[in-house]
């Protein structure tokens, strides 16, 4: 993914394809998206003995044959993979680990499952999930089954195994409802009065019109958009301590009525999509028992959400977390409590 500079899994350094933008390890001889030579893009030695006779250029060595690249069959063969993969595990995957499994970056990943969602192949209750944790160097959001940073390349230790609820039937639907409330807000009236208010705050923190995308703007402009925004939701609407996933409001509703965590988190995502925010993702922690890692003590949860967002800055994307329920919280924290059960978390993306 960009402004990964390290792999996930074996830590070594990563390269972009100067052809296609696919992400790959330094030591890769071909891209694994389009095929093309990778040696000549990172200006390395190529990995033979030359010969007078014989060419330099890795790709004409009878003796090393070329691996098949997706690009060399239809990209409906790399659909028709995710799908299967997809069916085999009930549409509950781990993005980085299918990312692993099927060999495709993860943003080639992201990007096919929206096609596919769009297109009808995959119901929007699919949902593409995996448990979190903080990197023990730069405190960034990774996935838990990742023994490096992918963003700074330090080594993990194993997540400590304990008593952890699984993504049960009752928070999928809660979750599949948070993402429904997001996705098709747009498509009612009511959805005008998310539009004034965000234009409304995009002219407070910008001195001009909506932004059409705002993964265009500064990152500094980002940031003071998605912090008053933020701060809305934190600070004006009113909190009501409901038993998670009770009743998950429309963002209109949520404004006049007030909600808990999945609410003001629906809410939050509604109105940063309105300002064309375009990378979301839900973290949920389902109701059960966890493993404090901080004091090793087992502590009984009733459920939350917070909101994950992937701000611009220079071709590198900066993961900001909100958790607009927590009075005390600012940008990119979320509740004390909440962080020792970090690794407990689902991820879950908001696909438009």
């Amino acid at each position: 993914m960009p402004g990964q500079a390290f792999c996930g899994k074996c830590g070594s350094r990563l390269l972009s394809c100067k052809v296609c933008g696919a992400t790959n390890l330094t030591s890769s001889v071909y891209c694994h998206n389009c095929g093309k030579s990778l040696s000549q893009q990172i200006q390395a030695p190529a990995r033979q003995v030359a010969t007078p006779s014989q060419s330099v250029e890795v790709t004409r060595l009878p003796s090393t044959p070329k691996p098949i690249a997706i690009s060399q069959t239809p990209v409906m063969s790399l659909e028709t993979r995710i799908l299967d993969y997809l069916s085999d595990h009930h549409g509950e995957i781990s993005i980085t680990r299918a990312s692993q499994e099927l060999g495709v970056n993860l943003q080639l990943l992201t990007d096919t499952l929206s096609r596919l969602q769009s297109r009808g192949l995959i119901q929007r209750e699919s949902a593409f999930v995996e448990r979190m944790r903080n990197c023990v160097s730069c405190k960034r959001t990774i996935g838990a089954d990742e023994p490096f940073c992918s963003y700074c390349g330090a080594k993990q230790a194993a997540v400590q195994k304990g008593a952890q609820a699984s993504l049960d039937p009752r928070t999928m639907k809660v979750t599949l409802t948070m993402l429904s409330r997001v996705i098709e807000a747009k498509d009612h009236p009511e959805y005008s009065e998310i539009d004034q208010l965000t234009t409304t705050i995009g002219s407070v923190a910008l001195g001009e019109m909506k932004p059409q995308d705002a993964q265009e703007l500064a990152f500094q402009d980002q940031l003071r958009l998605l912090t008053l925004i933020f701060e809305y939701t934190r600070d004006k609407v009113v909190y009501k301590g409901e038993t998670f996933g009770e009743y998950v409001r429309w963002p209109w509703e949520t404004i006049k009525t007030g909600g808990d965590c999945d609410c003001k988190v629906v809410l939050l995502a509604s109105m940063l999509a309105s300002l064309a925010f375009r990378r979301m993702y839900l973290l949920v922690l389902p109701a059960g028992t966890y493993i404090d890692t901080q004091t090793n003590r087992e502590r009984s949860m009733q459920g939350h959400a917070i909101l994950e967002v992937e701000l611009s800055d220079s071709g590198r994307r900066v993961p900001v977390r909100l958790d607009p329920s927590c009075a005390d919280c600012e940008v990119d924290e979320m509740a004390s409590v909440m962080e020792p059960l970090l690794s407990n978390f689902y991820r879950v993306p908001i696909i438009p």
